[in-house]
Formats: C-alpha cells, sequence, structure tokens
C-alpha cells in the first residue's frame, strides 16, 4: 500500500512539473512576440518619422532653387553651373541626411531636339535624392523628388554646345541606369558631375561651355566594365580622345561597356615532367581591345599587363572586360609557353568564364610551337612531327592527348634562326610537309587533309 501511493505521488509531482514548464514554454514564446511587435512597431514609427523629415529637407532644396534667378540655378562644377552643392551631409533630428541634387538643361521635343533644335535649353530639370544613415536608415529606399523649373527670360538667353553621350552593350542595345561621370578641371568653374542614362541609354547636356579636348567622361555600372576618354599625355593618338565641344554645336561620344567575367590561369610544367604544377610563372596577359597609338605608331592595348601564378599555379582575374585574349611570355623570361588548353587566343564573353591552362619548359633564344590541326580547325593528338634542317638537327614529337595543356600541339626548343623543313604524319590522313622560318618564340600550324 506504501508504495502505491509513493508511487501516485511521483506521477503527480511529474504531471505538475511538465504543466509549469509547459506554462514558462509558452510565456517564453508569447513575451518574445510581443518585444519583436514593440520592436518592428518602433523601427516603423522611426522610419516614417525620418523619410517625413527627409521630404522635407528635399522641399527645401527645391523651394531653394525655385527662389534663385534662373542662371544660378545648377550644382557647382555641374551642367549647368550653379551656386547649389551636388552632395551635402545635414543633421536633423539626431540624424545624418545626405543630399544629393542634379540639376540638367532638358532638351524637349515640343520644338524638336538638338542639333535640329538651334536653342535646346529648354528648361531645367532638378532632382534631390535624400538617405540617411541610423536604425532605420533609409537603405535603398530614398525620397527623391523632381521638378522642372522654367523661365520666361530663358529662351536665347543661355549659350553653350550640347553634350550627348551614349552607352551601348557589347550587342549594340542601349545600356540604362549607368553612371556618367564628366570632369572639367580646366574650365572655370571646373567641372564635375554625375548622371545615369536613361532607358535610352543617353544623357543630354545642353549649355555644356564650349571648349578644345576638355571634357573628361568615364561610364560604368556596378557589375559591368568601364569605357573613358584618354588625353595625349596616356595615350599619344587616342581612338577616343577628351571631348571638344563647340558653341551652339553638339557633341556626340559613344561608350560600350557590359558585365564583367572572370578569367582562371593556372602554369603547369612539360610533358616530360607529366604536368606537375608550376608555381610562380610571370606571363602577360594581352586583350584586343585598342585605345589608340604610341609615338611609333604601335597599337596601346586597353590591358597588357604583367602578372605572375601564385606558388599552386593559379591565378585568377575577377572583373575582366569581354574581350580576346593573349597569354604571350614577358620580354624578360626564365620560361617559353611549350602547349595550352584551349588554343589562343581566348575570347571572354560578358558575364563569362575562361579556365586556361599554358604549360611550359626552360626558355631558348629560338623555338617552335607547332600546331597540328585538319582543316575544320579541329585539333589532331597523337599525331607525328619531324623537324630538321639538313645540316644535323633532326627531331621527331608527338602532339598532345586530348585533355592535356599540349592537346594537338608539339613543342621544338633550343633551335637556330634558320628555316625548318617540317613532316607531319597521322592515321587516317594525309603526310604533310611544309617549312617554318623560326626567329625567336615561333609559333606556326600545320594543316593535316583527311585521306
Amino acid at each position: 500500500m506504501f508504495q502505491v501511493l509513493s508511487k501516485d505521488r511521483n506521477l503527480k509531482s511529474g504531471q505538475v512539473l511538465l504543466s509549469i514548464l509547459i506554462s514558462i514554454a509558452v510565456f517564453a514564446i508569447l513575451t518574445r512576440a510581443i518585444f519583436t511587435l514593440v520592436a518592428s512597431s518602433f523601427d516603423l514609427v522611426n522610419f516614417n518619422r525620418s523619410r517625413i523629415t527627409a521630404r522635407h529637407l528635399a522641399q527645401e532644396k527645391i523651394e531653394l532653387a525655385r527662389n534663385l534667378p534662373y542662371d544660378q540655378i545648377g550644382t557647382v562644377g555641374g551642367i549647368p553651373n550653379g551656386i547649389l552643392a551636388e552632395e551635402e551631409n545635414i543633421q536633423r533630428n539626431g540624424l545624418n541626411f545626405l543630399v544629393k541634387t542634379s540639376i540638367i538643361f532638358v532638351d524637349d521635343d515640343f520644338d524638336l531636339t538638338a542639333p535640329n533644335d538651334t536653342d535646346p535649353e529648354d528648361y531645367k530639370r532638378m532632382r534631390v535624392e535624400v538617405s540617411w544613415e541610423g536604425l532605420a536608415a533609409s537603405r535603398k529606399n530614398p525620397i527623391v523628388l523632381i521638378t522642372d523649373i522654367t523661365s520666361q527670360q530663358a529662351s536665347g538667353s543661355t549659350t553653350g554646345g550640347t553634350l550627348v553621350i551614349l552607352v551601348f552593350n557589347a550587342n549594340g542595345q542601349a545600356v540604362s541606369q549607368a553612371e556618367v561621370t564628366i570632369t572639367a578641371p580646366s574650365l572655370t568653374p571646373p567641372v564635375n558631375v554625375t548622371q545615369t542614362t536613361g532607358n535610352d541609354g543617353k544623357v543630354t547636356l545642353p549649355g555644356a561651355e564650349p571648349c578644345n579636348s576638355c571634357y573628361q567622361i568615364t561610364v560604368t555600372k556596378s557589375g559591368f566594365s568601364t569605357d573613358r576618354t584618354y588625353s595625349t599625355s596616356e595615350v599619344t593618338n587616342p581612338i577616343k580622345p577628351h571631348a571638344s565641344l563647340l558653341d551652339g554645336e553638339v557633341t556626340q561620344v559613344s561608350f560600350q561597356i557590359d558585365l564583367v567575367g572572370i578569367i582562371n590561369i593556372a602554369s603547369v610544367d612539360s610533358r616530360e615532367n607529366n604536368f606537375a604544377v608550376k608555381g610562380s610563372v610571370p606571363f602577360r596577359l594581352r586583350g584586343n581591345k585598342i585605345i589608340g597609338t604610341n609615338t611609333l605608331g604601335q597599337y596601346v592595348y586597353k590591358l597588357d599587363t604583367n602578372y605572375t601564378t601564385d606558388s599552386g599555379g593559379n591565378f585568377n582575374l575577377p572583373n575582366a572586360e569581354w574581350d580576346t585574349y593573349q597569354v604571350i611570355m614577358p620580354t624578360a623570361t626564365s620560361w617559353d609557353i611549350s602547349g595550352t588548353e584551349p588554343l589562343l587566343p581566348v575570347s571572354l564573353i560578358p558575364g563569362g568564364t575562361i579556365d586556361l591552362t599554358f604549360a611550359v619548359e626552360p626558355h631558348t633564344s629560338h623555338s617552335l610551337l607547332t600546331i597540328i590541326r585538319e582543316p575544320s580547325q579541329s585539333l589532331i593528338a597523337s599525331a607525328s612531327a619531324r623537324l630538321y634542317d639538313g645540316v644535323g638537327f633532326d627531331q621527331t614529337l608527338v602532339s598532345g592527348e586530348s585533355g592535356n595543356p599540349d592537346f594537338g600541339q608539339a613543342f621544338f626548343s633550343n633551335l637556330g634562326e634558320t628555316t625548318y623543313q617540317i613532316e607531319a604524319t597521322a592515321s587516317g590522313y594525309l603526310n604533310f610537309n611544309g617549312n617554318f622560318d623560326v626567329t625567336g618564340y615561333t609559333v606556326g600550324e600545320v594543316v593535316l587533309t583527311p585521306e
């Protein structure tokens, strides 16, 4: 009987304890929900209060502009130039607000547009953007107010030319929301203004001051490449020089930007060393895009830079522009390229990725990289290539297998500066006989015709 009562007490005690634990858990859940609701309400109140303050600041800026003389309505260093700051920090109600002001002339199509419109400065458009920091920060939702300001006396009172910037992608399509930064430090006052392209990929700035090669223009967008103009001190004969502008004329400059990609490069040892990792190999990466010529009339490439693979034989180039690329050994080098996979040059599409591996052998003054392929441009593995000069040098190599860094390639090193004969054979193909003039590092192609 005593044992039964003891068991009943233990059972009841366990039930009470379980009830207490459940009550505590429910109370904790309800308390957390209440605190979350209170915190969210507090954040919402603060956010709305900050937005109201930001709207008041934007309205103040617009009213200030509306009460200025028309010819003073503009930003310092802007087009048009004026007395308003392009950016300013204002403290209000314990928060830091960033006020960005943009003012441009608008060439409205109601009376034609430049160059057919000889007076394209129809009115001014003012855009005020206010963002703020703090617990209830604006983040990606700033306050933006836009207004147009006209003057009955404005027509015919503004001098200058019209600067038109067009931005396209690699396929010739307009790029919207691209940032166009225009500076002209030689003007008085200096110009320093940033505008954003519309859906037509265009920025039009009437009323710009005439000058000779003074407008420095840079175009970019997040995740995109950059295009810009160049001075003659950077490139002797730039293809896209700094823009000039004549009074009453239109200057139009086009730029191309697109999504950036990634280039991954690996360096390995020769076939004789089983393509083992070869780290710390210097190389030169050169694109195909040209920005002008130098004093000797030689091309100046947009990208032509020396790099070095790391100790693991790897190199990564993020934010690479779409282009066609070559890997070349620097002028002073200890290595020669004995094969690449894929074959050079390689093309990077917008937003694409290239994985390139190159094999190296010790540098010699004269060498020949032989590429063996069929008329369709497909590479041929295990083809025999005999190179000889008729006076003592005679060497036969086999082209690399598929998947190797020297697929379809055979590398002859330690050669002389002379003309060599070559015989190439492969199963299922007609024999090839030809010759190569070898000077320095030489690349030659052999095309085998199917039987």
